[in-house]
C-alpha cells in the first residue's frame, strides 16, 4: 500500500510540472516529426512530389533521344523536370544553390549513339548536394542503362528478323539449287546416252564402211584376177605353140641327125668307131613337156579363200568424253549489313564548385553540430544563468549598483559570446586536427558565419531568459526550440534531403544560413564573399532577438 502511495504521488507531481511533460511528450513527437519530414527523401520520393528535385533539362542536340530523355524524366516521381534554354542558365542554377544538378544533351549526341560511338550527357553537380546529386546521377545512369538496353533489344529483334529472312531464302535458294542439280544430272545422263549411241553409230558405220570396202576390194580382185588369167592364157596360148613348133622341129632335126650319123658311120666304114659320139642334147623338161603336151586352157590363178583388208587408219573427229558432274555447292549469299551497335552514353559530370566531388562528412558534420552545441551552450551558460541571478537575488545587487540593467545584460551577453567564440574555434580546430576538415580557400573567412551565429545564439538565449517563467521551463522549452532549429536549419544532415516546403520553412531560422555560409566556405571552396549575405542575415537575426529578448527583459522586470 505504501507503495502505490509513492507511485501516485510522484505522478501526481509529474502531472503538476508542466515543463516536464511537454519535454517528455512534446519533444519526442516534435523531434520525430521533423527528422521524418526532413529525411523523407533519404528513401526515395514521397507520392505528393513534396521531395522532388528541381531538375534542370537543356536540348541542344534537338533529336530523338533528347526527346525520348525529356519524356522518361518527366515520368519520373523524384525528378520535377525544369526546361531552360541555355546550359548557361542551367549552370548559373546549380552554382546558385537553387538546384543541385542540372542535365545538359551535348549536340550530336543521337549521331554519336547510331553511329556506335559514345552520347555525351553532361551534368552540372553541386558536391555540396551530395544526396540530390547521387539520386539524379543515379535515375540518369538508371535511364541511360534503359535506353542503351532499349537499342540493343531493338537491334537484337532487327538481327533476328533478318535471320529468320535468310533462313527462308536459303531453304528456297537450297531448293532452287536441289531442282537445278537432279534437271542437270537428267541432262548429264541424257547427254552420256547420247553420247554413247553417237559412239555406236560410229562405229557401225566404221563396220559397214569396212565391209563394204573389202567386198568392193574382193570384187575388184576377182575381176583383175580374172583379167590377169586371160591375159595370162593369151600370152600362153601366144607362147605355148610356137615352142612346140619348135621342138617338132627340134625333135625332127635330132632324127635327122642320127640319121646323118648312122649314115657318116656307115660311110666311114672301118673308121666309124673313130668317130666321136656326138653331144647329148638336152632333155626337155617334164613341166615344159607337160605345158607342151597339155592342149586345155591355162590353168585359173588361185585366189584366197577368205579376203581380208586392213583399211587405213580413218581419222574421225574426236568426241569429248563426258565428265562426271559437277558437284554442286551453295553460293555464296550477300548479307546485307549488320544495323550499327548503338554506343553507350558517357555521363560527364561537371563540378560547377570550385570544391572536390567527393565531401569529407566530417566537413557537414563538425559545424553543423558545433552550432548545435554553440545553440545549446547559449541555452544553458545565458538563460539558466540570468534565471539563476534572478532566483538568487544576484541582480537585484546589482540594480543597486550605480549600473545599468540594460549594461548588465550586455555585459553578460558579451562574456558569453566571448565563450562561445572561443568554443566554435576550439571545435574547428579539433576538426581539422582529428578529422581533417576543409577549412576553405580563406581559413580567416569562417569567422564571419561564427560571430553571427554566435551572436544570433547568445540574443536567443535573452529571448529564452526573458520568455521562461521558471529554471526547470527552460531545458524543455528551449531545448526542444534549438533541437528543431538545429535539425531544420540543416546542421545534422544536409537540408536538401528535406522536402521543398521544410526548406522555405527553413530560410527563417539562423541555423539556416550559418549551414549555408559553412558548406560554401567548406566544401564548395568559395572565397569569403560567399559568407557576406549569410553573416549579415545573422546579424540581423541577432539584433532582432536582442530587441526582443531587452524588451521581453525590461517587461519582465517591470512586474517585479
Amino acid at each position: 500500500m505504501a507503495l502505490l502511495t509513492i507511485i501516485a504521488k510522484d505522478l501526481r507531481l509529474l502531472w503538476r510540472d508542466k515543463a516536464g511533460l511537454i519535454f517528455i511528450a512534446v519533444a519526442p513527437i516534435l523531434v520525430i516529426t521533423v527528422a521524418g519530414f526532413s529525411l523523407a527523401s533519404l528513401y526515395g520520393a514521397d507520392p505528393t512530389g513534396q521531395t522532388a528535385y528541381d531538375f534542370p533539362f537543356v536540348d541542344e542536340d534537338g533529336g530523338a533521344l533528347a526527346a525520348q530523355i525529356r519524356t522518361r524524366l518527366a515520368q519520373e516521381r523524384g525528378i520535377r523536370l525544369r526546361e531552360v534554354s541555355s546550359r548557361e542558365e542551367a549552370k548559373h542554377l546549380v552554382e546558385s544553390k537553387a538546384v543541385g544538378s542540372a542535365l545538359v544533351i551535348a549536340p550530336g549526341t543521337q549521331a554519336a549513339l547510331e553511329s556506335g560511338g559514345r552520347a555525351l550527357l553532361i551534368v552540372y553537380t553541386d558536391p555540396a548536394k551530395y544526396l540530390e546529386r547521387l539520386n539524379v546521377r543515379s535515375r540518369v545512369l538508371e535511364l541511360a542503362d534503359q535506353l542503351a538496353a532499349e537499342q540493343r533489344n531493338r537491334i537484337a529483334q532487327e538481327m533476328s528478323a533478318e535471320r529468320s529472312r535468310l533462313k527462308i531464302e536459303l531453304e528456297q535458294l537450297r531448293s532452287a539449287l536441289a531442282t537445278a542439280r537432279a534437271k542437270m544430272e537428267a541432262a548429264w545422263r541424257q547427254a552420256r546416252e547420247q553420247h554413247e549411241r553417237a559412239l555406236a553409230s560410229v562405229r557401225a558405220a566404221l563396220e559397214r564402211a569396212r565391209r563394204a570396202a573389202e567386198a568392193q576390194l574382193a570384187d575388184q580382185t576377182a575381176a583383175a584376177a580374172e583379167s590377169v588369167q586371160r591375159d595370162v592364157q593369151n600370152q600362153v596360148s601366144g607362147v605355148q605353140q610356137p615352142i612346140r613348133e619348135y621342138l617338132e622341129r627340134v625333135a625332127a632335126a635330132q632324127e635327122a641327125f642320127t640319121k646323118w650319123l648312122s649314115d657318116l658311120k656307115r660311110l666311114a666304114g672301118s673308121h666309124a668307131g673313130d668317130i666321136p659320139p656326138p653331144p647329148a642334147l638336152p632333155e626337155i623338161p617334164a613341166a615344159l613337156r607337160k605345158l607342151l603336151s597339155d592342149r586345155g586352157p591355162v590353168a585359173r590363178v588361185a585366189q584366197p579363200k577368205e579376203f581380208r583388208i586392213e583399211l587405213p587408219p580413218v581419222h574421225l573427229p574426236e568426241i569429248p568424253a563426258l565428265a562426271e558432274p559437277p558437284v554442286i555447292t551453295l553460293p555464296k549469299v550477300a548479307l546485307p549489313e549488320a544495323p550499327s551497335v548503338p554506343g553507350t552514353f558517357e555521363i560527364r559530370e561537371v563540378n560547377v564548385t570550385a570544391g572536390p566531388t567527393t565531401i569529407n562528412t566530417f566537413d557537414q558534420n563538425v559545424p553543423g553540430f558545433s552550432v548545435t552545441f554553440l545553440l545549446l551552450g547559449m541555452l544553458l551558460g545565458v538563460s539558466l544563468g540570468l534565471l539563476d541571478e534572478r532566483d538568487w537575488g544576484t541582480f537585484d545587487r546589482l540594480r543597486a549598483m550605480p549600473i545599468a540593467a540594460g549594461n548588465i545584460v550586455l555585459g553578460k551577453l558579451l562574456s558569453r559570446f566571448v565563450v562561445g567564440m572561443a568554443q566554435m574555434v576550439v571545435l574547428f580546430a579539433v576538426g581539422r586536427v582529428a578529422f581533417a576538415i576543409s577549412l576553405g580557400p580563406q581559413p580567416w573567412a569562417l569567422l564571419l558565419p561564427t560571430v553571427g551565429i554566435v551572436f544570433a545564439g547568445t540574443a536567443f538565449g535573452l529571448i529564452v531568459a526573458a520568455a521562461a517563467t521558471s529554471r526547470e521551463a527552460v531545458l524543455p522549452v528551449g531545448s526542444i526550440v534549438i533541437v528543431t532549429m538545429a535539425a531544420v536549419g540543416g546542421c545534422w544532415w544536409p537540408i536538401d534531403l528535406e522536402p521543398r516546403w521544410m526548406q522555405t520553412v527553413a530560410l527563417g531560422l539562423p541555423t539556416t544560413w550559418a549551414m549555408d555560409a559553412f558548406n560554401d566556405l567548406m566544401i564548395r571552396r568559395r572565397s569569403a564573399e560567399a559568407a557576406l549575405v549569410p553573416t549579415a542575415v545573422l546579424v540581423g537575426y541577432g539584433f532582432a532577438y536582442l530587441a526582443a529578448g531587452l524588451t521581453l527583459f525590461r517587461h519582465q522586470l517591470r512586474r517585479q
